[in-house]
């Protein structure tokens, strides 16, 4: 698994998730969201489509994954000094986000900034990229904000890339153009604590 690491006040890691396990999730995905309740008004995304994927998590065949890749980035930020030790973690809210051209995500944080929050991407389209000048973002994506307000570290999405980062790290997520109508960018989100 290829591993990213950035540290610019606050840790930031990217993981390479295999697209066997990408698919997987995706089809359960299908199979369950007509019967989970919306997470939107938790949030705050620009988005029609943000589905509370809370419960089904732990089910799904990704899940050792994903709990491999929160134990490496709590054992690289006890290595650096950003946390002390690390412990069980339990998962607060997860959701799934089938976002359309033009919806997106304003910078913000996670509501319990004690915790870890996470990005995983699972569909990204073909986007439109129509920037004239070379030193603008790029339509679409993620962007993580420098810790002192200043500057954005943006990251382009592709599908199995999955970041975690600590919950106060303020992000967001800029709307794009599809070169296909309705095409989904879909991710999903999830806020983990350490278990008292």
């Amino acid at each position: 698994m290829k591993i990213k690491t950035w540290l610019f006040g606050k840790l930031l890691k990217q993981y390479s998730i295999s697209l066997d396990e990408i698919e997987e999730l995706n089809i359960k995905y299908e199979k369950v969201k007509s019967q989970l309740g919306s997470y939107g008004p938790k949030l705050a995304g620009r988005l029609d489509s943000e589905l509370d994927f809370t419960r089904v998590l732990e089910t799904t065949k990704i899940y050792p994954t994903l709990t491999k890749c929160l134990d490496d980035y709590i054992t690289t930020c006890v290595d650096v000094g950003i946390m002390a030790q690390g412990g069980p973690l339990e998962i607060l809210s997860c959701w799934i986000n089938d976002m359309k051209a033009g919806e997106y995500n304003p910078p913000h944080t996670h509501h319990n900034t004690q915790g870890l929050s996470t990005v995983l991407f699972l569909k990204v389209p073909e986007f439109i990229n129509d920037v004239k000048d070379p030193h603008k973002f790029k339509d679409g994506q993620l962007g993580f904000i420098g810790v002192d307000g200043q500057g954005t570290n943006w990251c382009e999405p592709k599908v199995g890339d999955f970041f975690i980062f600590q919950a106060a790290h303020q992000h967001c997520v800029m709307p794009f153009k599809t070169k296909t109508e309705k095409e989904i960018r879909r991710s999903m989100s999830f806020n983990v604590v350490f278990k008292k």
